[in-house]
């Protein structure tokens, strides 16, 4: 009975385990045919995932903030895992506006069958608490920190000037 028991948990885990492999492999599979919208899915379920963002006390007067970095961090890390993924970064150097809510791109280099292309996907870093109805805002919710993504687009060249600006930053301090 133990040992039946034993093969059956051993073979829930490895189906599981597989079912991720092929995840992945499809997801290469797809973006080397050139469609994206696997490797789109793969960051909006990140991105719900890490929304909440982690918690500091930032002192007496600030309260208690919410750092997305790290988050973001992790999500180019995973990124980077996939075969068919040759770079992932985001633009935690740029200089932005201070405006709320803000946001971050994350630009990741893929591998298709014509070439390398260069993709960019649009994260907001907080939201207003507004709902649109047929045309008028009105300010139901409260302001909520969260990341909510946004849309995917094409940005050639985006990592290395994100690169050089982390570079420079660094040479400034």
């Amino acid at each position: 009975m133990r040992k039946s028991l034993l093969f059956l948990f051993a073979l829930l885990f490895s189906s599981i385990f597989s079912l991720n492999a092929q995840n992945d492999c499809s997801i290469c599979k797809s973006v080397e045919k050139g469609k994206f919208n696997k490797i789109e899915h793969f960051i909006k379920k990140e991105v719900r995932k890490y929304k909440n963002g982690i918690e500091f006390f930032n002192g007496p007067g600030s309260g208690m903030q919410v750092s997305h970095s790290e988050d973001m961090d992790t999500i180019c890390e995973k990124l980077r895992q996939f075969p068919c993924v040759e770079d992932a970064y985001w633009d935690k150097c740029a200089m932005k506006a201070s405006i709320y809510p803000g946001w971050a791109v994350i630009g990741v280099r893929l591998k298709t069958n014509n070439g390398v292309v260069e993709k960019c996907f649009h994260i907001q870093m907080g939201t207003m608490g507004n709902v649109n109805f047929f045309g008028c805002k009105f300010h139901v919710f409260k302001y909520r920190s969260i990341l909510k993504y946004k849309k995917m687009y094409d940005c050639e060249g985006f990592i290395e000037k994100e690169r050089e600006n982390c570079k420079k930053e660094k040479l400034n301090h």
